[in-house]
């Protein structure tokens, strides 16, 4: 029996299922064309994906179309997934079910809409020079967020950070350590990214790469 296959994908998505290749279909054989519109604010993603019945998986841009050419007569069910975190399908289900008879196009119109993220967060890495170091490391303080232990030399992942300005402090720093370019600094959280921030400290005699 012949099957759907993929035939096309516009906008700026790429094909993933195998077999790209197209073939002349013949008129009794329908088309399915799925079209996707997206509003609101910009998605954190640049393509979504498609099946067919669960299976030939196509990527589509937010703003795009992709068709499954060449199958039988029949029902079938298009799902519209992988959205960014910041998206939903507007209005209706991800999913549709359609009736394909012999040589029909069916239209299928998602529609999208994308909201503001309304968090994010930062990636912050302490790095430390110099000898003798702080060897029980340090307390690390972040606007919004609960006290945190971190090593001399190490990373913290924060998530969920409302946007805007944060104090970034290093607490329970020995006196013979000094932080670089100020303690508290400040720094922005980014809607919906991980800001990457290095705190670096300078320990004893200032031995090891330079602070810049």
């Amino acid at each position: 029996m012949r099957t759907f296959g993929p035939l096309a994908v516009t906008g700026a998505a790429a094909l993933l299922a195998c077999g790209s290749s197209t073939t002349e279909v013949p008129s009794d054989e329908g088309r399915i064309q799925i079209t996707v519109s997206t509003s609101g604010s910009p998605p954190q993603s640049d393509e979504y994906l498609i099946t067919l019945n669960g299976f030939q998986p196509l990527a589509v841009a937010p703003n795009g179309s992709a068709s499954y050419e060449g199958g039988p007569e029949g029902t079938y069910v298009i799902h519209l997934f992988s959205l960014a975190d910041n998206c939903i399908v507007s209005g209706t289900p991800d999913h549709r079910s359609v009736v394909v008879s012999g040589g029909e196009v069916i239209q299928v119109t998602f529609a999208v809409l994308c909201s503001e993220p309304v968090s994010g967060g930062f990636r912050i890495a302490v790095s430390t020079v110099g000898t003798p170091v702080d060897e029980d490391g340090y307390q690390l303080s972040v606007t919004g967020a609960p006290l945190r232990t971190i090593g001399v030399n190490a990373f913290e992942q924060y998530e969920g950070l409302a946007p805007g300005v944060h104090l970034v402090t290093l607490k329970d720093v020995a006196d013979f350590c000094e932080v670089a370019g100020g303690n508290p600094q400040k720094f922005t959280v980014v809607p919906g990214k991980a800001v990457r921030v290095i705190i670096r400290v300078r320990c004893g005699d200032g031995r090891g790469d330079p602070l810049l």
